[in-house]
Formats: C-alpha cells, sequence, structure tokens
C-alpha cells in the first residue's frame, strides 16, 4: 500500500533514471566535480513540486474505513477496518462513544471477539424466574433472560426515569439508530413518541422543577448538566471532565 501511493505520487522521483543519474552526481561531489547546491536545487525543484501536488490529491488511508459484514459486540454498531500507527485493525463505527476495536490476523480475517461478561442486574425473569442480565442489541443495551435461547424474555433498560409526556406511563430507555447513533425514548412507543438526543439523569430541574436533567458535552470534552426543557436554560456551573 505505501509503495503504490508513493510510485504513484512521487513518479519522478522514484523513477529508476533518476535516482541513478542523482547518485552520479552525489559521485561527482564527492569527486570534486559537480555543484552540490546546484545538485540540491534540481532534486528539491522536482520533490517540490511533486509534494505540493500530493498533499493535494494523495489518498489519506488513515481516514479511509472499509466496511465489513461484522456487527461490534459490544453497542451493535457495524464494524469496519481502519488504518493505525500499526497498520490495519477492525474498530467500532460508532467511534468514539463505542471504542471496541479487534486485531486483524495474518490472512486479513479480523480475530476473535473478546469473551462476553455477564452483568447481572438484581432482577428476575417474570417468565421462568432466572436471573436477568444486561445484553447489547443492534438498537442498545437492555435486559435479557440468562436462560437465553430457553427463555427470550426481554425488558427495556430502565434509567429510572419517567417520561415526561401527560398521561404517559412509559419509561425512558437507551436506544440506537440504525447508524449506531445513541438515543433515549419511550417505553411506551410507537403509542408515545417522546425521545431525547442526550441521556437522561433522574434529577429535577432546580430552577424550573422538571422532572429530570440531560447529560451534555462542551467544546473542551467536558460534561454538564441541563434541563431538558427548551425554554429552561438552567445548567450545572460544576463540569466534569471525562
Amino acid at each position: 500500500m505505501v509503495n503504490e501511493l508513493l510510485v504513484k505520487n512521487f513518479p519522478r522521483i522514484l523513477d529508476v533514471e533518476f535516482t541513478a543519474g542523482l547518485e552520479k552526481e552525489l559521485d561527482g561531489i564527492e569527486e570534486g566535480k559537480q555543484n552540490r547546491l546546484q545538485t540540491l536545487r534540481t532534486f528539491y525543484g522536482a520533490f517540490e513540486e511533486e509534494l505540493k501536488k500530493a498533499q493535494k490529491e494523495m489518498r489519506n488511508v488513515k481516514r479511509e474505513e472499509t466496511p465489513t459484514d461484522l456487527l461490534c459486540e459490544k453497542c451493535g454498531s457495524p464494524m469496519v477496518i481502519k488504518w493505525g500507527r500499526n497498520g490495519r485493525f477492525v474498530a467500532c463505527s460508532n467511534y468514539p462513544e463505542c471504542k471496541n476495536t479487534r486485531n486483524l490476523q495474518p490472512n486479513g480475517d479480523p480475530g476473535p471477539a473478546a469473551p462476553k461478561e455477564v452483568e447481572p442486574t438484581g432482577k428476575t425473569c417474570e417468565k421462568c424466574g432466572r436471573p436477568m442480565v444486561f445484553k447489547q442489541g443492534r438498537f442498545g443495551r437492555f435486559l435479557g433472560c440468562s436462560g437465553y435461547p430457553e427463555c427470550r424474555s426481554t425488558m427495556p433498560l430502565d434509567l429510572g426515569v419517567a417520561c415526561p409526556e401527560p398521561g404517559c406511563t412509559g419509561k425512558l430507555s437507551e436506544k440506537r439508530t440504525k447508524k449506531g447513533k445513541v438515543f433515549y425514548s419511550c417505553t411506551n412507543y410507537p403509542t408515545c413518541k417522546f425521545a431525547l438526543w442526550n441521556r437522561p439523569v433522574p434529577e429535577p430541574c432546580p430552577s424550573c422543577g422538571a422532572p429530570f436533567l440531560v447529560e451534555k458535552t462542551n467544546r473542551s470534552g467536558g460534561s454538564y448538566r441541563a434541563c431538558f426543557r427548551k425554554e429552561c436554560k438552567y445548567k450545572s456551573t460544576a463540569v466534569r471532565n471525562e
């Protein structure tokens, strides 16, 4: 890959005849027969011209992402192949929200996923009585029966925040879009379509009394809490850098 990019973008500098001629001139400089400054001007003139062109047209492989058929075992988003300082690797397309990665094997295939850890929840399955555990699906985290596949009972992940829509008895739970972006919506969907992009926190607004606040991030990467109501301008003064 590197050789291919160099040959394509620096054809003159990597041309065999050019390098052979440059070697002769270097020998001439050593023998006192060739002007050193003139040789440097000739080389850097050609190099600078191709370098400026390459800066505009050369592919930036470090920013390229190659799609795969794999899904992230942590968040359910598609996995892609990226370039890093040590070569190619597999990473979650939902970065930076999800930082899951896997190595590529010598044959180019993705390495095995890390073994999943069972997360207890303290809740029991309403159908079979087995413990419910945290699981990760394509559209977000949820509670699933530890007896799967014998028991396929599931429950939405309760964030401890009730839906604020009047007359709604649902609660807010974490979901993901098809592209892997996290959002929070009512468990009574599609009857109730209330949804948020910011994570709700079960803490009442000290300014307007709204039932909960939301987590937000500022430009420097620090997080703070604000009222979910657009008409209320409350936000916490203490900024926490994650």
